[in-house]
């Protein structure tokens, strides 16, 4: 977006204040002053080379709202002709992951071609109520905190109706702690063999109590018994790791 600021004078020399920003992702965006320092003789006019990262507006640079580099050229307009440039460079730092999680398997737990995370029942057989074993499984990854983080990921699953709240349950932990269950929490008290969906939703858990510290991350799967397993488990998608603040 085009910007323009009036000036008389006819001194040669002229600066933008400020004419370097490199600062983190922030995910809300900051408002600066442009300060034109001396003068550049005419109009001056402000193009930013991206402006979903960086542009001018009525003499406020506006940024961090996106992650990214770019350049806003300032022209000075004399007679219709650009007599001199000046730039200011803005570097909005990418978000920096924690370690990268290196997840592991272990128990009735699979990955999928599509990277999602599968916690499924035991199918070897069914007797007649649809029921056969217990099960149980864990997902882990141990991970270095060194700020606030956001952990964030897609849940969704189909697991039995008659007891949905307290059977086939799905859980977080961090180390040893209890920190959410992603079960339904009114129990239908539907028949056997009718499934309760969990529809698919995004979960934020707020890690920050556990920063500066190193922690197993672990979902924990566990049918309580084996009832009525004729269904298709709990899936969980694009886990992730988000800084908190800049």
């Amino acid at each position: 977006m085009a910007m323009s600021i009036q000036h008389n004078h006819t001194i040669s020399y002229w600066e933008l204040a400020p004419s370097l920003i490199r600062e983190p992702y922030r995910e809300t965006e900051q408002a600066v002053p442009v300060a034109v320092i001396g003068s550049p003789g005419g109009e001056v006019r402000f193009e930013s080379v991206h402006p979903e990262i960086a542009r001018v507006e009525n003499g406020v640079l506006r940024f961090g709202a996106t992650p990214g580099a770019t350049i806003i050229v300032a022209e000075a307009i004399r007679d219709e002709v650009v007599s001199s440039r000046r730039y200011i460079q803005v570097d909005v730092e990418k978000p920096k992951a924690a370690a990268v999680l290196d997840w592991r398997s272990s128990g009735y737990v699979e990955l999928l071609p599509d990277g999602t995370w599968h916690f499924y029942y035991y199918t070897g057989w069914y007797d007649a109520s649809g029921s056969n074993i217990r099960v149980t499984g864990e997902l882990a990854s141990e991970v270095t905190l060194d700020r606030d983080y956001l952990l964030r990921f897609d849940v969704w699953g189909e697991i039995e109706s008659v007891d949905g709240p307290y059977f086939d349950t799905l859980e977080l932990y961090v180390n040893g702690w209890f920190i959410r269950s992603f079960n339904p929490t009114y129990d239908v008290n539907g028949a056997p063999l009718k499934p309760y969906p969990i529809p698919r939703r995004t979960e934020t858990i707020d890690l920050s109590q556990f920063a500066g510290s190193t922690v197993t991350l672990r979902f924990v799967w566990d049918t309580g018994d084996g009832q009525y397993q004729k269904f298709d488990g709990w899936f969980i998608q694009n886990i992730e790791l988000i800084p908190i603040g800049g």
